[in-house]
This record gives C-alpha cells, structure tokens and sequence, in this order.
C-alpha cells in the first residue's frame, strides 16, 4: 500500500471517529444548555444581527491567511477549510486538529511541509502582534473609562510595564531564561523571517492582512455585544475585546476538545466582571458560543466531507 493510500485510510478512520464524537457531543450540549427556551426569550433582531457579525472572524481568518500565503490559493476553498476547522477542533485539544488541517490544505495546494508550516506560523505571529496592540488599546481606553463595569487605573499598567521589563532583564542576564526565549521566540521569527519579508514588500497584502487579523477579536467581541444584548445587557464594546481574548486563552491552556465548557465560562465571568448579572451574562455566553461554534458545526462537517471528496485536504 502507498503512503498516499495509507494517510487517506488514516483520514477516513479519524473522519468517522469525529463524526460519531461530534453527533454525542452536540447533542447532549444542546440538550444541557437549553439554547431553544433561550433563544425564544431573546431580542430576535439584536439575534439577526449577532448571527450576521459572527461570520465576520471567519472571513477575517480567510483573509490573512489568503494575503499572507506565499501561492495563490482559492478564496472559497479557503474559507470552507476555516469552516472545516470548527468540526476538527470539536474532537482536538487547543484547535491541534484545526492547525493540522491548514497545514494539510496548503500541502495540498503545492506548498512543501516546512513552507506550509512555515507560512501558518507567519499567520499566527502576526495575528498575536496585532492581537497584542490592540488588547493594549482596550486595556488603555479601560483605565481611562471609569463608568465602565471595570476600571483600570493607571498604576496597573505602570505595574505592567514593569513586569515586561523584567522579564527582559532577565531573558538578558539569566542564562536558562535566555535559552527559553531564544527557542520560544527568536528562533520561530528568525525562521519565518525570510518569507515573512517578501509579503511586507506588498503592501496591499499586508493591509489585507492586518484587517484580517483584526477583524477576529473585534468580530468575536461584537458578537458578543450583540448576544448581551439580546438579554438585555449592554457592556461595553471595548472590555468585551479582553474578554473574548481571555476566553481564547483559557480554552488554548485548557486541554479540553473545542473548549467545551471552558470556553462557556471565562466568558460568562468576563460578563459578569463588566457589571452584567449571572444569569443574562450566562445566556449570552451561551448564544455567542452556539453562534460561533456550535451552529457551524453540521455545515463543517459537509465541509470537510466535500474537501476530502475532492483532495484538498
């Protein structure tokens, strides 16, 4: 038997194995989180518009990584193969399947292991340079609001900058924390930077790009306004960027497959946390995960279906 034929058995024994995870898990969780009492309670416009603003990460994902891709690669595939992802990561631990799929995708599209590999961390770098920019203009615009449901004040980010200085100092002076930084961190950007350099002489692809990056947190975030507002919350927009954020990172550091509850609560307490109550805070929680990621999940699976039909990933 061919290596070809033995990784396509492979894919068909993993396909089946998520399918029959993915109908139980589905099924209990809607079961468990009621979605249908909720949803006939719930603002039915402020719910149209949170399910339109929901695909907006979706496109945003599409975008940077069509932009910064180093071969043309088809819209449209690409962005069934980003829908794709939602199904893969119900049945991985911290989006592994989701990262191992794009990477398969640009393999199939001509690229070499190490290129595809190469051309998804540039995408991940710069989504967490962008993403840190502007987590610092939320938290900011926070310690400047104190009307807002949490205040920062100032001394907080002077702390901050402290604590950044430190840890530079020592990644500078500590031997063992120097080696950590270089393999964390100088390696990878060394590595990428070649590539990462030929996309930065085409500006056109790197403001595609940027917005791109951009529109994933803000679009998580407004969704989420959105679902709080359909239950009657209005937070605001700006700390919802950090609680959207926080989720994504407790969910990443929470070895659970798509996050599953996880994800649910760090955002239902970063609501709580703006001043929301419980119980609303709980239900839009709730909305903007079924929203975001339960909702999509039976048309990621006819996703993936169609893409391995055709060998694309």
């Amino acid at each position: 038997m061919s290596r070809g034929a033995r990784v396509r058995r492979v894919w068909r024994v993993v396909l089946v194995v998520a399918t029959v995870v993915a109908v139980v898990v589905l099924v209990q969780r809607l079961r468990g989180a009621d979605l249908g009492e909720r949803l006939r309670s719930a603002d039915p416009g402020w719910l149209v518009v949170a399910a339109a603003v929901s695909l907006l990460p979706l496109f945003g994902n599409v975008a940077s990584m069509v932009a910064l891709s180093p071969v043309r690669i088809p819209v449209v595939r690409t962005s069934l193969v980003w829908l794709a992802t939602s199904f893969v990561n119900l049945v991985t631990p911290s989006s592994t399947g989701g990262l191992a799929l794009t990477v398969r995708y640009l393999q199939q599209q001509g690229l070499p292991l190490a290129v595809a590999a190469t051309t998804i961390g540039i995408v991940q770098s710069t989504s967490f340079a962008v993403t840190a920019v502007l987590l610092v203009g939320c938290l900011v615009q926070a310690g400047r609001d104190p009307e807002g449901g949490v205040f920062l004040p100032w001394p907080v980010l002077g702390v901050a900058v402290v604590v950044v200085v430190l840890v530079c100092v020592l990644a500078r002076w500590w031997p063992r924390a120097r080696r950590w930084a270089t393999r964390a961190v100088v390696d990878p950007v060394r590595a990428e930077w070649p590539a990462l350099r030929r996309v930065l002489t085409h500006p056109r692809r790197v403001v595609v790009a940027l917005a791109g990056h951009l529109a994933v947190p803000l679009g998580f975030a407004t969704t989420l306004w959105c679902c709080a507002r359909t239950v009657g919350g209005d937070p605001p927009l700006g700390l919802l960027v950090l609680v959207v954020v926080g989720s994504s990172a407790v969910t990443a550091a929470v070895p659970v497959p798509g996050g599953i509850g996880a994800s649910e609560a760090a955002l239902a307490a970063g609501l709580v946390a703006t001043g929301m109550d419980t119980g609303p805070a709980l239900s839009a929680a709730l909305l903007h995960r079924a929203l975001t990621f339960w909702v999509r999940v039976p048309f990621a699976w006819g996703a993936l279906l169609w893409l391995r039909r055709r060998r694309a990933v």
